[in-house]
């Protein structure tokens, strides 16, 4: 009777741990999401407008920003929730 009551006991608390997390973790990644993308418009806004300078270095800068940009892009993750030592 004792083992049904503590297997009980551990199910439930094993069920809750990462629902929360989880909501947390998947909030992050659409903040960011989102945050990279308005931030990554407004830089190649900025170097377009550079682009059409009159000053040939200032063009120049813009076009070789422009093309680093296309060559460094990269994700941010952020690492899922952790799993408890049975794998839940």
């Amino acid at each position: 009777m004792m083992k049904y009551i503590v297997l009980s006991f551990c199910s439930l608390l094993l069920v809750g741990c990462a629902t929360n997390d989880y909501a947390v973790y998947v909030d992050a990644q659409k903040s960011i999401s989102k945050d990279l993308t308005v931030s990554e418009a407004a830089r190649m806004t900025a170097l377009i407008e550079m682009s059409k300078s009159t000053d040939p270095a200032v063009r120049a800068t813009a076009i070789l920003q422009l093309q680093a940009l296309q060559a460094n892009s990269k994700r941010v993750v952020v690492e899922p929730p952790k799993k408890n030592i049975f794998g839940f």
